[in-house]
């Protein structure tokens, strides 16, 4: 059952924006640092709840910033996808307001009295692991950025320049570290929802290994595996791996850092947005290069030519079942329609091209289409909580990092078959080189680790458009042409006058070009924010923008 308690402390939302909460009302944020706060422990608690309002929510949008997915409808598409950077286009601001909360805490809380060390150590962890988590979202997003631990005069403000990323990376990992070791384990079921001492350790492995950082990241890594408090959802393959994206899944031992929602009290719009299959609303559509990623059941790559089982005119047949999971394609029935991308008229609102916000890759997105959810009344509520962490990455960076370490490193090994066991998948493995799990070479292993990245976690959670940046392809999958799924039309064989005599063979013929991306290697970080050169010319640009 979905615990109800952390909801109103993450209801408010953050600096400026609107609030139900009495505590705004009687508060402006920007006024915290008057008289008439800081009095009592419940003021700092309040205070440091209303962080909760940094943790992503409609994040899975940034896969169309990779090569896993274009946005079906058409007008949401931003303009990274596009390969724009336009630097009147981006904003830290947002960052920095959380950064500013934070340091309040820092300089206010020692005012309250009487507070009891425990506790004021449990606020000052969340608040530290809330300004590491903004400084890694600056640096890993402009490179070199301003570092404030303070908050600022005018004067101050008007001096602002850019610390190396390296100096502020350093910092960020001092406050992560602050977090671990100020934030319980585990929370008072009253309090489920709160960053935890795992949270902070697995953000940390987060951050080390996007940097190449691999003694750290795999530190931090086994630090949340040793803590005992996380498994996989159904970690012994029962066939339930579908409802980890089920609102039922809320609460289970995968997830380590959420952002929580309750249908009907607080509600957001992830079915409708991400794909609204009655009525063919596109939504996220994958492309054809993610549906090639996944491997066949015996752990063979399709795209190479080695697989026994993969027939490319019925292509879903002995595929990964994360496959099925993630990709919603022609023929399967949901919510009671049976879904047809053929670009012909007899497809209905499901087709290629039938309207604007049809699918563009004649596929649809499935990862989060609970079938215990009904469309037509309620596609556009759900209660399901948006997972920001869970244990799949902290495995995942654990085998990464490991193997970079050490090549071929069994523990590496042993890390990323769990998540693949958990569906079935075969084992990866260096003793049998006839099978196709074979791993020769720190490479072979390499790459294999990275592709269970992409299928592990697509269409969730921009992660690929990251990955793509510090593995260094970004330019090279950015720049190939996007595709979508194979079809061909030919005449009717019974000379119906419908769709001018002609009908879809799926899955044979040419596939559906897109327009795709750019990327060129400046691009790696994006541009400063004009508005905020524009107040401050202390500011510099990055490189080639």
């Amino acid at each position: 059952m979905k615990k109800k308690y952390i909801y109103i402390l993450t209801s408010v939302v953050l600096l400026g924006l609107s609030s139900c909460s009495d505590f705004l009302d009687r508060y402006p944020l920007d006024e915290l640092s008057d008289g008439s706060f800081w009095k009592t422990p419940k003021d700092a608690e309040m205070a440091v709840s209303d962080l909760y309002a940094a943790l992503p929510t409609w994040d899975t949008d940034e896969d169309i910033n990779s090569d896993n997915a274009v946005h079906g409808i058409k007008w949401a598409a931003g303009n990274v996808s596009k390969g724009i950077y336009d630097p009147a286009g981006f904003s830290w601001s947002g960052n920095y307001s959380v950064i500013r909360q934070a340091n309040l805490i820092f300089e206010k809380i020692d005012e309250i009295p009487d507070y009891p060390q425990e506790d004021k150590n449990k606020v000052l962890g969340q608040a530290y692991f809330f300004r590491g988590y903004e400084y890694f979202d600056l640096i890993r997003s402009f490179g070199d950025v301003p570092y404030i631990d303070k908050t600022l005069t005018l004067d101050d403000q008007a001096n602002i320049t850019r610390a190396p990323r390296e100096e502020v990376y350093a910092k960020m990992m001092a406050d992560l570290d602050k977090a671990i070791e100020y934030l319980p384990i585990k929370w008072p079921d009253a309090d489920y929802g709160r960053v935890t001492k795992g949270a902070a350790r697995a953000f940390k492995a987060r951050a080390a290994l996007y940097y190449g950082h691999w003694d750290v990241a795999a530190a931090a890594a086994k630090d949340v595996m040793d803590q005992g408090t996380y498994e996989l959802y159904d970690k012994d393959n029962t066939g339930k791996y579908a409802e980890l994206f089920w609102e039922k899944a809320d609460n289970c031992d995968e997830f380590i850092l959420v952002t929580q929602y309750n249908y009907p009290d607080k509600t957001h719009y992830l079915v409708g947005w991400e794909c609204f299959p009655t009525l063919g609303w596109g939504g996220i559509n994958p492309t054809q290069s993610l549906v090639d990623a996944f491997e066949d059941i015996e752990g063979a790559p399709i795209n190479n030519g080695k697989s026994k089982l993969y027939n490319a005119k019925d292509p879903f047949a002995n595929r990964d079942p994360r496959l099925e999971v993630n990709v919603l394609h022609d023929g399967e029935t949901i919510y009671g329609v049976t879904v047809k991308t053929a670009p012909l008229k007899s497809s209905g609102s499901t087709g290629v091209a039938q309207h604007n916000d049809a699918t563009a890759t004649g596929y649809y997105q499935q990862k989060w289409l609970d079938p215990n959810i009904n469309p037509q009344t309620d596609g556009w509520n759900m209660g399901k909580d948006w997972v920001a962490i869970r244990y799949a990455e902290v495995l995942l960076t654990y085998a990464e990092a490991k193997n970079e370490i050490s090549p071929l490193d069994p523990s590496a090994f042993d890390a990323v078959n769990q998540v693949r066991k958990r569906v079935g998948m075969p084992e990866l493995q260096n003793t049998n080189a006839s099978l196709p799990t074979y791993c020769a070479t720190q490479d072979d292993l390499r790459q294999r680790i990275r592709n269970e990245w992409r299928v592990e976690f697509a269409l969730e959670g921009g992660k690929r458009m990251w990955d793509i940046r510090r593995w260094g392809i970004a330019k090279e999958v950015l720049n190939a042409p996007f595709e979508g799924m194979r079809y061909k039309l030919v005449d009717s064989p019974d000379g119906k006058k419908e769709d001018n005599y002609k009908i879809c063979i799926y899955y044979e013929g040419d596939p559906i070009k897109l327009t795709g991306s750019s990327y060129e290697d400046h691009n790696y970080v994006y541009p400063v924010p004009q508005s905020e050169i524009d107040l401050n010319p202390k500011l510099t640009q990055n490189p080639g923008y």
